[in-house]
């Protein structure tokens, strides 16, 4: 299992930890800011989901809305999962979610679609 817990790891630390995420062995990165907000991303080796965490009560996750509806099967944590296949995305997603997690002080990608997930 990957994850990045170091307060001063570096982004290429985090995207090397992403491109690890196998689906097996490394199937969870997490990354926390000083400020408390978390991304953490699981899954592996093609799709993957990114959750992004606020608070305590605010969770957000990438979504893909041109997937169907439906659910798949992912390790995630060492534990097998069945997310809705629209919050699962691939890897590329999850770097560009990351990348901008970390450069932007815990800030979501304009780029991407996010959902408030309960």
């Amino acid at each position: 299992m990957a994850r990045v817990w170091n307060l001063d790891a570096s982004l290429e630390d985090v995207e090397t930890a992403i491109h690890s995420l196998d689906g097996s062995q490394c199937t969870l990165v997490v990354v926390e800011l000083a400020s408390g907000k978390t991304i953490t991303i699981g899954g592996g080796p093609s799709k993957v989901v990114a959750e992004l965490s606020e608070n305590d009560t605010h969770r957000w996750c990438v979504v893909d809305p041109l997937r169907p509806g439906g659910k798949i099967q992912l390790v995630v944590g060492g534990q097998l999962v069945d997310p809705p296949v629209r919050i699962c995305i691939e890897k590329e997603a999850a770097l560009e979610a990351a990348r901008t997690f970390v450069s932007e002080n815990g800030a979501r990608s304009r780029h991407l679609e996010w959902s408030v997930e309960t």
